[in-house]
């Protein structure tokens, strides 16, 4: 099991969406009076990540400056432009490194994404289950 899916299952376990989101006619009414807290929660965790991701990227693209300057001007290599952003580049460790946290949060970001996304789905769901049970 790789970092990805570990923090994945991290998520699923710190955030029981799977469990959250079923209903009966027994808990429907507390269910529906909770899901506008819980899209709100979920909407709100997804742009926190959201905008960590956007820092991250900045933090990568500022990281490839420095490593271009680097290995164009630092380095005993004499590398030329095309042989840095081909070859140099993509291998460097810290770069490497920085792609690896991006994926991570990019894992969250999906996360807490479909779980805002499964509650919104849900509402409906309750309001149109909520509609059957009165017509009988």
């Amino acid at each position: 099991m790789d970092d990805n899916e570990k923090l994945l299952e991290k998520l699923k376990k710190d955030h029981p969406i799977d469990q959250m989101i079923t209903f009966s006619e027994l808990d429907i009414t507390e269910k529906l009076t909770k899901n506008d807290f819980l899209i709100v929660k979920y909407r709100d965790l997804y742009h926190q990540e959201l905008a960590k991701l956007d820092k991250l990227e900045v933090l990568l693209n500022k990281l490839i400056g420095i490593r271009y300057k680097y290995y164009r001007f630092v380095d005993d290599h004499e590398w030329t432009k095309q042989e840095i952003e081909k070859f140099a580049i993509p291998s460097d460790p810290k770069i490497i490194q920085m792609k690896k946290i991006i994926r991570r949060q990019e894992v969250k970001l999906r996360f807490f994404e479909m779980a805002w996304k499964a509650f919104d789905k849900r509402q409906w769901s309750m309001k149109m289950f909520m509609e059957t049970l009165k017509g009988y």
